[in-house]
C-alpha cells in the first residue's frame, strides 16, 4: 500500500478491545482556518469553503498550529505563517508542531525547543521531547535514563511523592490540570507541580476528559474525578474519552454507544468501532467503513470512508482507498458538519 507520510496528522484509531484511543486536536487556535490538501503529489491549503488559499508547492504539509505550520520543502521541514510565508528555515533533523509558542525539534542528535522566532529557548538536550500542554512538556533524558516532565524554562518537575522512575506514555499531555503517569504498569495521576493527587494502582487507564478519567478496577471500566473519587462505576468491557460531554462505550456487546456522564446510554450499542466526540460529531464504523453522527446518533453521511480524522475548525479529514493495479493509493479528502464535501479526496 502506497502511503504518504505526512507529520502531525492526527489520527484516530481503535487499540485494544479494551478501550478506545482517539487523539483529538486541540482547536485553541481558531485564527487560522486552513486545512492542508494534496494534488498530484504537492501539498497546499484550502480554506473552510474549499478554496485553494495556498498553492500546492510543498512536497508536504501538516496542519495550522499556535498560527503556523510544518512544511517540507527542498526536503526539509520549515514553519510557514497564514500567509503561506517561510517564517522559520533551519536545518533541523525533526521538527513538531507548535503549542504554546514553543515546538519541540531535534538538532544534531538532540531535542530542544524554539519560540516563533526559531531561537532556542530550551537547548536540545533532551533524548526525546513532546509538546507543550499546560505549561509542561514530557522528555526523556539524554542518556536514556529517564522520563519526565519540564516546566517552561526547561527544568526538571519533581515532588516529594512523584515517582522517581516514570515509564514512558505517548498520551503524557496534562489535561484538566492532571497527567496521566505509569511506574512498574501501574497508572495514576500527577498536578502540574508533579505531586501525585491519585495514587498509582490502576493496571490500566486512560488520560482525563472533560474532567474524568477511565480507569480499569479488576475487569472492568469506570471513571473517576480529578481527586480519583469514582464517578461512574466499573461496568464496562471497553470505553474511551469523554468529549461534548459523551464517551464511547460498551457494556456487555460487541459493539460501541455512547454513554452520559452518570454512565447511562444515550445513543445505543449498535457501532463497530466509535471515537471521541469533537465539535459534537464523533467518527464511528459500520460495516467496516467509517462516517460521522452528532449527538442525538444520527449520521451525517453513509458509511463510505477507510480512514478519518476528528473535526478541526469545523472539517474533518476523510480518506478513500483507490485501487491501483496491485498497490492502493490514499485519496484526502475533507467533508463540513453536515457531511458534505467542500474538497472532494485527491492525491
Amino acid at each position: 500500500m502506497k502511503r504518504l507520510f505526512l507529520l502531525l496528522v492526527f489520527t484516530f484509531s481503535i487499540t485494544s478491545c479494551d478501550v478506545v484511543n482517539s487523539i483529538v486536536p486541540n482547536n485553541d487556535d481558531n485564527k487560522v482556518k486552513l486545512y492542508p490538501v494534496s494534488v498530484d503529489g504537492e501539498w497546499g491549503y484550502i480554506n473552510a469553503n474549499g478554496k485553494i488559499v495556498l498553492e500546492p508547492d510543498f512536497q508536504n504539509a501538516a496542519p495550522f498550529h499556535d498560527g503556523l505550520a510544518a512544511v517540507r520543502e527542498s526536503w526539509g521541514w520549515k514553519y510557514i505563517n497564514s500567509k503561506g510565508e517561510i517564517v522559520i528555515e533551519e536545518n533541523f533533523n525533526e521538527i513538531q508542531q507548535f503549542s504554546e509558542g514553543k515546538a519541540a525539534v531535534r538538532f544534531d542528535g538532540r531535542w530542544g525547543y524554539i519560540n516563533k522566532s526559531g531561537s532556542f529557548v530550551i537547548n536540545p538536550k533532551f533524548r526525546s521531547a513532546s509538546s507543550f500542554s499546560d505549561g509542561r512538556a514530557f522528555v526523556r533524558s539524554v542518556d536514556y535514563s529517564d522520563f519526565y516532565y519540564i516546566n517552561e524554562n526547561g527544568d526538571r518537575i519533581e515532588s516529594v511523592n512523584m515517582p522517581g522512575d516514570m515509564d514512558y506514555i505517548e498520551e503524557n499531555e496534562f489535561r484538566d490540570g492532571r497527567a496521566l503517569i505509569s511506574d512498574d504498569d501501574l497508572f495514576g495521576y500527577i498536578d502540574k507541580n508533579g505531586d501525585t493527587v491519585v495514587d498509582l494502582k490502576y493496571a490500566e487507564a486512560r488520560p482525563f476528559s472533560d474532567k474524568l478519567a477511565a480507569v480499569k478496577i479488576s475487569d472492568r471500566w469506570g471513571y473517576i474525578d480529578r481527586s480519583g473519587q469514582v464517578s461512574i462505576s466499573p461496568q464496562f468491557i471497553s470505553v474511551g474519552d469523554f468529549g461534548n460531554g459523551l464517551a464511547p462505550a460498551r457494556r456487555n456487546s460487541n459493539s460501541f454507544g455512547y454513554i452520559n456522564k452518570t454512565g447511562e446510554f444515550v445513543i445505543s450499542e449498535q457501532f463497530q468501532q466509535a471515537g471521541t466526540f469533537a465539535e459534537e460529531r464523533a467518527p464511528v464504523m459500520i460495516d467496516n467503513k467509517w462516517t460521522f453522527i452528532d449527538k442525538s446518533g444520527n449520521q451525517i453521511t453513509s458509511p463510505k470512508f477507510d480512514e478519518v480524522n476528528p473535526f478541526y475548525n469545523g472539517l474533518a479529514r476523510v480518506t478513500i482507498y483507490v485501487p491501483v493495479g496491485e498497490e492502493i493509493e490514499e485519496n484526502y479528502g475533507y467533508i463540513n458538519k453536515s457531511g458534505d464535501y467542500v474538497w472532494f479526496p485527491t492525491r
